[in-house]
């Protein structure tokens, strides 16, 4: 089965996903406690599993450790899920342990390095609040390189992004209204886009898994609209039988091909059209061929489809028009120019509000950029990768961390290199529960059977409302972690990792339900 079959789906402003790639497996450990001492970046070390004969000793030792009414260390109903659904009792790390005990009532596997998919969020979203803050906010601002005279902008007009992982098309209305405000009519140079605040290494969006076009592989920009992606809203007209196509925002280098025909069938059950995509060299040509039900309605389909700096264009020269001004100028991207003046500048959404869909609909884009900014914040601009891992492995550091198996990757869990043991994804959310930002880092978590990609997950259950779990799934990859409210009022982390084939296809989620049922009964 292709990687992309294995994805969260999600809905929002943009689809997100994450990914896989180790089969880990090992035995039943003693809860070790970790030292807090080093204050510094740790150098990475290489795990390398324990030797048989040790495996071997530490079951035998600490067998009569384990959870009563387990069997081989397993809640029986966690067990009984198991072998139920076939899954790999090897495959799996779990770690549960009560907010006010220093050790965990169950750890199976807790020290394997495993692939957390879009767990991995939570590494990112923890440092970034405690690092940038609750209030932090992303600025764009708006540069002028000439004299505005009886309404004329006589220059270039120059927009600078720092990152926004939440800049929509309402936020650059905004903006240009406020320069239609300032007695901007008519703008005689180019939109000028800098998007220097970030530096990320060329990157392949259909390297991961040969789907490009799909908001989840995404890619970060400093200057980024909508997370890239562009709306498709489809508008059928009974009265013609004829079904519109038409995007949202519209941008210059993308035409549309319309090859739908109109069903009388029932929505139920109806796809959307297919969709393909030809690049011109001057832009691409979307091409939509299928049927569409008439009674379907409106639907729309998000995909990315365009260059920043044309979807940047279409929507600018729409809502400039839509406002009253005039513009006959290019886009192009470039540094803002020395002696340029700021006229305007308009902030984003404070963090602690950025986070709740970027983890309740797993956004993978959104969180690259978070990571971007905290290498920027931390070394200095331009941002990239390399400066991230190391904001975090700093930030580990002065936490009291270790965790020498550790490697994050892109920080989103979109990543096959992407690794984290089941203990020490269970510290972190420890940690964090008695952190300041304890509040703003659980309500950005999904609420079983309530929101996010949790909404269906246990709906009908005594757990639902009582759980905040992030989630992640990639093909041979079903991860949870988070917090759950037990029917005797006590709260647990709770952590399971998993890491097997075939895993994604419902037999991670039934094992994961086990559990989380299991520490929902305990006291």
């Amino acid at each position: 089965m292709a990687d992309h079959l294995a994805i969260e789906i999600e809905v929002g402003l943009a689809v997100q996903g994450d990914v896989l790639d180790l089969l880990a497996h090992g035995g039943l450990r003693q809860k070790m406690q970790t030292g807090k001492t080093s204050l510094f970046a740790r150098a990475r070390l290489e795990w390398a599993p324990m030797n048989s004969l040790f495996r071997t000793l530490s079951f035998a030792l600490l067998f009569p450790l384990a959870q009563t009414g387990c069997a081989a260390g397993l809640p029986h109903a966690v067990d009984e899920a198991i072998a139920r659904h076939k899954a790999d009792r090897d495959a799996l790390g779990i770690w549960v342990q009560a907010v006010d005990s220093s050790e965990p009532i169950l750890a199976w596997n807790e020290d394997e390095p495993q692939n957390p998919a879009s767990v991995m969020k939570l590494v990112t979203t923890a440092a970034a609040l405690d690092i940038l803050g609750p209030a932090y906010t992303w600025p764009t601002d708006a540069y002028v390189t000439a004299p505005i005279k009886n309404g004329v902008l006589q220059g270039d007009l120059v927009l600078k992004g720092y990152g926004n992982p939440m800049f929509q098309t309402e936020d650059l209305w905004k903006l240009l209204r406020g320069l239609r405000e300032k007695g901007i009519k008519n703008i005689q140079g180019d939109l000028v886009l800098d998007n220097t605040f970030f530096n990320p290494p060329p990157e392949d969006p259909a390297a991961f898994d040969g789907q490009p076009y799909k908001p989840y592989n995404a890619l970060p920009d400093a200057l980024l609209l909508n997370q890239r992606a562009t709306r498709f809203v489809f508008q059928p007209d009974p009265a013609s039988g004829k079904v519109m196509v038409a995007s949202d925002p519209p941008a210059p280098g993308v035409r549309i091909e319309n090859r739908i025909t109109a069903s009388r069938k029932s929505c139920a059950g109806s796809d959307l059209p297919d969709m393909h995509v030809a690049s011109t060299g001057q832009g691409a040509v979307v091409e939509f061929v299928g049927s569409y039900a008439l009674d379907c309605g409106t639907r729309d389909l998000y995909r990315v489809v365009a260059e920043p700096q044309d979807m940047m264009l279409g929507a600018f020269r729409s809502l400039w028009e839509e406002l009253g001004g005039q513009f006959k100028g290019d886009v192009r991207i470039g540094s803002t120019p020395a002696g340029a003046r700021k006229i305007d500048s308009i902030d984003s959404r404070p963090l602690a509000d950025v986070i709740r869909p970027m983890n309740k609909w797993s956004s993978n884009v959104m969180t690259r950029q978070v990571l971007l900014t905290l290498s920027a914040e931390q070394f200095g601009p331009p941002g990239n990768p390399d400066k991230g891992q190391r904001a975090i492995d700093y930030w580990l550091g002065t936490q009291g961390f270790q965790w020498p198996e550790f490697v994050l990757g892109n920080g989103s869990g979109l990543s096959r290199e992407s690794r984290i043991s089941a203990r020490h994804l269970g510290e972190l959310l420890m940690h964090v529960y008695s952190s300041p930002y304890m509040p703003e880092f659980t309500a950005s978590l999904p609420v079983a059977g309530v929101d996010g990609t949790v909404r269906k997950r246990m709906k009908h259950e005594e757990i639902a409302g009582r759980a905040h779990l992030k989630t992640g799934t990639l093909n041979g990859v079903r991860a949870v972690a988070g917090y759950v409210l037990s029917r005797s009022g006590r709260r647990y982390v709770v952590v399971t990792l998993h890491n097997q084939p075939g895993v994604e296809n419902g037999i991670g989620s039934r094992v994961q339900d086990a559990l989380l049922k299991w520490v929902y009964e305990q006291p």
